[in-house]
């Protein structure tokens, strides 16, 4: 009789568990744990929901408004996330590959210890946004807005920040080998002991930025506005310095 009680419990838990995961898409919907894979739902109203461990796979979210959402340590894979809304939203943790954020507004997102790989940011705002230790593999910023973005020791080699403004932005200890910030702009930004090997500063602003303790074997800074920026050994480049540090 025992025994039969704790299986009919079991099976009553089973039956909520698969009904959050085909509860309709709303504010505040708890799809932990569910495969969400191959389904429209742009433009779709998902604030605040809990999408942890969700699996997103060919998903269409473009336009679709995600403030507060928590998608940590789920699995989002050729997911369109053009257009949308997702400030504040939490993908620490998460696996993201060959999605595409352009034009999406990310500010105050939480993203750290994610590994990103072969993502689309262009023109996406990403303000404030916390990207510690991520890993990201050929991923694209171009364009983008990434004021006061935090990547502190993350892997970001080969990325791209061409046009990109990221003013007071922190890669402090990151890993940026082979990154191209071409016409980037990041006054003020920290690049403190970064791997700056074979990196791209072609007519970047890099004025009162600092790159102190960073390695920078290889790496180009023809036409970089160089005012005020602190150097690989602390000293400091006059102000008006254009492509090398006087």
């Amino acid at each position: 009789m025992k025994r039969a009680l704790i299986t009919l419990v079991l099976m009553f838990l089973a039956g909520l568990a698969q009904a959050k995961c085909e509860d309709e898409a709303g504010p505040g919907v708890n799809w932990t744990g569910c495969d969400k894979s191959s389904l429209d739902l742009s433009g779709a109203d998902l604030k605040g929901a809990i999408l942890r461990r969700v699996k997103f796979t060919d998903t269409n979210l473009s336009k679709a408004r995600l403030q507060g959402a928590d998608l940590s340590f789920s699995k989002v894979t050729n997911t369109r996330f053009n257009g949308a809304r997702l400030e504040n939203v939490r993908f620490n943790n998460a696996k993201i590959t060959g999605s595409d954020f352009a034009n999406s507004i990310l500010d105050e997102a939480r993203l750290s210890r994610a590994v990103i790989k072969q993502s689309d940011f262009t023109a996406a705002r990403i303000n404030k946004v916390n990207f510690y230790e991520v890993k990201i593999e050929k991923a694209r910023f171009n364009q983008a807005e990434l004021n006061l973005a935090d990547f502190t020791r993350a892997k970001l080699s080969n990325a791209q920040f061409v046009k990109a403004k990221g003013e007071s932005a922190i890669f402090n200890e990151a890993d940026l080998e082979g990154a191209d910030f071409t016409d980037a702009s990041f006054k003020s930004a920290k690049f403190e002991e970064a791997n700056l090997i074979n990196a791209k500063f072609l007519r970047s602003d890099l004025s009162e930025a600092s790159i102190r303790g960073s390695i920078i074997d290889g790496a180009t800074f023809e036409e970089a506005k160089l005012s005020s920026t602190i150097w690989v050994k602390y000293q400091r480049c006059r102000r008006g310095s254009v492509g090398v540090c006087e």
